[in-house]
């Protein structure tokens, strides 16, 4: 992304894993940046966006407390694509600026965006590099399920909506692949870090 740092994407399907990988890769250093944080550090009750969320998709897509229910909101708008493509339309752009804000603040020799949708939206042409992670589908599925309130449909339509790994490993510079063991997955963001800072010139 023009005028900052070199911008690394990490994505992953549902459950793969890459929220933990992104933590690792803090350990070593490396700011991160959570797209889905940001989207929800900016729906929040009384602003613009959720505002617009309401009115495109309806006040049941608030919780009594009158904060967004995105698991609601997931579920409604992952079983359409026009739907899923109005959703993009309003959150992208504003989540793109917050980002490109919180590059030119940082001071590293990179920094990590994290985004579970990174290519399917397109976002991954902006990156300077683009990090996957993998894992088999049942392994997702059992992670996923075992958190409390997830549901199996919720899983299948988040799952629907996202890309294949052959297609995610075809957009990737950089795999890692996490089906073993936390030293498995540290080791493997070991290399692909010591690759990055050889790539971008920071040794």
């Amino acid at each position: 992304m023009s005028g900052s740092i070199p911008a690394v994407g990490l994505t992953g399907g549902i459950g793969s894993g890459k929220s933990t990988a992104a933590a690792v890769f803090e350990m070593l250093g490396i700011p991160v940046l959570d797209l889905d944080g940001v989207g929800r550090d900016l729906a929040i009750p009384g602003s613009p966006l959720l505002d617009e969320l309401v009115q495109a998709f309806g006040a049941d897509m608030l919780r009594s407390d009158g904060s967004l229910d995105r698991a609601r909101l997931a579920e409604y708008c992952f079983s359409d694509a026009i739907r899923t493509r109005r959703l993009n339309e309003i959150m992208h752009p504003r989540i793109w600026d917050e980002a490109g804000q919180w590059l030119q603040r940082q001071r590293a020799p990179y920094a990590l965006i994290e985004a579970s949708v990174l290519i399917e939206s397109g976002a991954a042409a902006r990156m300077d590099a683009v990090v996957v992670v993998l894992a088999g589908l049942s392994t997702r599925r059992q992670r996923i399920l075992g958190r409390r309130g997830v549901i199996r449909a919720i899983f299948d339509a988040v799952v629907a909506r996202q890309c294949d790994d052959e297609v995610r490993a075809a957009a990737a510079d950089f795999t890692i692949r996490n089906e073993a063991d936390m030293a498995s997955l540290k080791r493997q963001v070991q290399q692909v870090h010591d690759r990055l800072l050889y790539r971008f010139g920071a040794v």
